[in-house]
C-alpha cells in the first residue's frame, strides 16, 4: 500500500464529488433531451394534422338592406323611451332611499326618546320602591308618644282634616 498523505486524500475526494456532480448533471441533460423530443414529435403531428385539413371558409357577413330610415327613427324613439323609463325609476329609487333614511332617523329618535321614558320610569319606581320601604319602617318602628306641648296642634289638625 501506499502511503498517502492528506492533500492527495482531499485531492481524491474532490474529484469524486467532480466525478458525481458531472454523471448527475449528464442525466438531467439526457433527461431534457428526451422530452424535447417528445415534444418535437408531438408538433410535428400537430403540423400534420393541420396541413391535412382543408382550409376552413373564415365568416361572412352581408347586410341584406341598408336599414331604413323608418327603422332607425322608430329604434332610437324605442330608446329613447325606454331610457326615460329608466330615468324616472332611478329618481323614484332615489325618492324611496330619502323615504327610508327619513324613517330611519324618526325611528332612532323615537329609540332614543323611548330609551329615556324607560330610564325615568325606572328611577321613579325605585323612588316608590323606597318610599315603600319608608312606610314600611316608619310602621315597624313605635310613634313617638304625644307630648303636652304638641297635643294642641295634632288635635287642630284632626279636626280640620276631618271636616276638610
Amino acid at each position: 500500500m501506499n502511503p498517502t498523505t492528506p492533500s492527495e486524500n482531499q485531492e481524491t475526494t474532490r474529484l469524486e464529488k467532480l466525478r458525481a456532480q458531472i454523471s448527475s448533471d449528464i442525466e438531467t441533460m439526457q433527461q431534457k433531451e428526451s422530452s424535447l423530443r417528445e415534444y418535437e414529435q408531438r408538433l410535428r403531428l400537430l403540423v400534420d394534422h393541420a396541413h391535412s385539413q382543408p382550409p376552413q371558409p373564415a365568416a361572412q357577413y352581408f347586410v341584406a338592406q341598408a336599414p331604413a330610415a323608418q327603422n332607425l327613427d322608430a329604434e332610437w324613439e324605442k330608446y329613447h323611451r325606454a331610457h326615460s323609463l329608466l330615468e324616472a325609476a332611478r329618481r323614484g329609487l332615489c325618492d324611496d332611499r330619502l323615504a327610508l333614511k327619513d324613517r330611519e332617523e324618526k325611528l332612532l329618535q323615537r329609540e332614543d326618546e323611548l330609551q329615556r321614558r324607560e330610564s325615568w320610569v325606572k328611577a321613579r319606581e325605585h323612588e316608590l320602591e323606597l318610599q315603600a320601604q319608608a312606610k314600611v319602617q316608619e310602621e315597624i318602628q313605635p310613634k313617638a308618644k304625644v307630648s303636652f306641648t304638641t297635643a294642641p296642634f295634632l288635635a287642630a289638625r284632626n279636626l280640620l282634616s276631618r271636616h276638610g
